[in-house]
């Protein structure tokens, strides 16, 4: 008879998965539920078609991740210190800042990330296809039992780990505060190599990201490892933007119609913005969420815990897939430090002393990155941008366009 692993983590997501990575060196049995249906063959694919843009992943914690899992060498395959350099512009086309970031924040494309993890992880220790619908605690002694959308359920584990992102099913289990609206909407396109403004998105972006600020409204473009570029245009809209039936998200020209419309970046914006955004394909709509960021501490359950945004949801900071990260080498340490999870003493320590770290550092994850939304959609944006990193000793130099 196979024995149940002791730990489940739900979701292959950056701290499911490194979670999982953490754990196999350290001889800790465990299994990872993943929604998405996929094969060995088409993993790759799948992950660089959903995970979104580029990650930049910080020595000091996304990094050190890295490092513990024994995936350093595979990671500097695929980083880019050269990209963690930044732009910053105001809407009328006068730039600010020119800012080098320095090798300890490379960036690295989330597709690539998530291959390398994918890679490192057993493939039988993934259980595609595996939606999960609830957890509750009917197990015997009150234990988890995972209940998934196909009807299967799965229990008997020492520990179930919600790695399940911002709407997370483990969550409700221990943390009944659900994510609040930003009042932001970002849109999600991008520019390929084939694309006719490619050469001068190029010139004005580089390897890195440059921002564009304006009332109440913001562009950020990122360079990927392909070369392409993504481009998120954000703007204070009601929450039900995307889903209200007014909006086609797959009708290109529609969408770029709309980003073009006075509603978001109109005639006001200087046309070379406008020009890129006017041939972006692949549409997609992303809203902003986050949880208060008192309501990150909960009372520990046993045989419970929470890892990534299903504990800290919070805006777009920089910090968050590192955060994500963290969580999952906390996690892990504590869970060897006190002799691995025989016993529910040892595993209810290692929970709480894990989760007692992860309160304070994700509340503050929470704060900055809602602080950020603060500032980057404001009335004189970027303002608050220039006058934060002034603040930092970054240089700061007034250039118009050319």
């Amino acid at each position: 008879m196979t024995q149940t692993p002791a730990v489940a983590i739900i979701g292959a997501g950056p701290s499911g998965l490194a979670l999982a990575r953490l754990l196999e060196v350290r001889g800790i049995s465990y299994v990872v539920y993943e929604r998405d249906a996929a094969s060995p063959d088409d993993v790759t694919t799948l992950g660089l078609k959903r995970a979104g843009g580029t990650l930049d992943i910080h020595a000091a914690t996304g990094q050190r991740a890295i490092v513990e899992g024994g995936l350093l060498k595979e990671f500097e395959k695929y980083a880019r210190y050269d990209a963690a350099c930044f732009k910053l512009w105001d809407y009328r086309g006068t730039q600010y800042i020119d800012h080098e970031r320095g090798s300890d924040f490379p960036e690295i494309d989330r597709g690539d990330l998530r291959k390398i993890y994918l890679d490192s992880v057993p493939k039988e220790k993934i259980r595609w296809g595996h939606a999960l619908k609830r957890v509750t605690k009917d197990g015997p002694d009150g234990t988890p039992v995972l209940e998934f959308a196909d009807g299967s359920t799965a229990s008997g584990f020492r520990l179930v780990v919600g790695a399940d992102g911002a709407w997370s099913k483990v969550k409700a289990l221990v943390n009944p505060v659900a994510p609040q609206y930003c009042g932001v909407h970002y849109i999600e396109s991008r520019i390929n190599l084939d694309n006719p403004v490619y050469a001068a998105v190029q010139a004005r972006v580089g390897k890195g990201m440059l921002l564009v600020g304006g009332p109440y409204k913001m562009i950020t473009m990122q360079n990927l490892g392909d070369g392409s570029y993504r481009i998120y245009s954000g703007a204070r809209v009601p929450e039900d933007f995307s889903t209200d039936g007014k909006h086609d998200f797959s009708d290109t020209e529609a969408m770029r119609a709309l980003c073009l419309s006075d509603e978001f970046f109109g005639q006001d914006w200087v046309d070379e913005f406008r020009s890129f955004i006017r041939h972006s394909t692949d549409f997609r709509p992303w809203p902003l969420y986050h949880v208060p960021a008192e309501s990150v501490a909960y009372a520990s359950v046993p045989g419970v815990t929470l890892v990534g945004d299903s504990a800290h949801l919070g805006p777009p900071s920089g910090e968050g897939a590192n955060y994500a990260m963290t969580d999952a080498l906390y996690l892990a340490d504590k869970i060897a430090e006190h002799g691995g999870l025989d016993t529910d003493e040892a595993r209810d320590r290692a929970v709480r002393e894990y989760e007692t770290e992860m309160f304070e550092r994700g509340s503050g994850l929470v704060k900055r990155g809602v602080g950020m939304i603060d500032m980057f959609f404001t009335e004189d944006s970027p303002k608050s941008i220039v006058d934060m990193f002034i603040q930092k000793g970054v240089p700061i130099e007034e250039k118009k366009a050319a």
